[in-house]
């Protein structure tokens, strides 16, 4: 169990998957990454690409954030986002897709835009990159989106076209590289 750091559901504990098929941000680098976001979270429609637990999606929409969309392609870590979401009370903020990150991003709802995008996948996967130049994420992001890569600090970063470095932190082994997208 984990809990969430703060806003409205502060304290709150949720649920995450047993075993090691998803890997929760560290406490330490969750407080760190809101307390950078703080600014940026009121109204925020987020896209959590790799939920997990949907710890980071829940920390979000507890600080303010209107929606936010889940993409998780292990069974168990899916119902793992049901439960947590309803145990929160925002089903009605959450939209949860099975599938895997930039693929089925494609599916949500054509409404959704995003506006702060959480890329945590597995490291070394190179999956930042892929869902960053992804065309179908393109056109579902809003113009001033805002995005957070986790990779481990050993692990290469090619930058998207469409993308700009704003800045790196580093927290032990894991570097968060926050970005911003280019005015077309």
């Amino acid at each position: 169990m984990i809990r969430i750091i703060s806003g409205e559901r502060r304290g709150a504990k949720i649920v995450t998957p047993d075993g090691d098929t998803t890997r929760p941000l560290r406490d330490r680098v969750r407080e760190a990454l809101f307390n950078t976001l703080r600014g940026e979270l009121r109204g925020a429609t987020v896209l959590d690409a790799f939920a997990g637990s949907g710890a980071v999606g829940f920390e979000a929409l507890s600080n303010g954030a209107s929606r936010a969309t889940f993409v998780e392609s292990d069974k168990a870590a899916l119902a793992v986002i049901r439960a947590n979401a309803q145990k929160l009370r925002y089903e009605n903020q959450s939209t949860i897709l099975e599938g895997t990150s930039p693929q089925v991003i494609a599916t949500a709802p054509k409404a959704e835009r995003y506006s702060l995008l959480f890329l945590m996948p597995p490291y070394h996967s190179r999956l930042c990159e892929a869902v960053l130049n992804d065309e179908q994420v393109l056109q579902r992001v809003t113009s001033d989106a805002l995005a957070v890569c986790e990779v481990h600090k050993e692990e290469p970063f090619a930058l998207p076209d469409r993308w700009q470095v704003t800045k790196e932190k580093l927290y032990g082994i894991t570097r968060l590289i926050f970005l911003a997208r280019k005015a077309s």
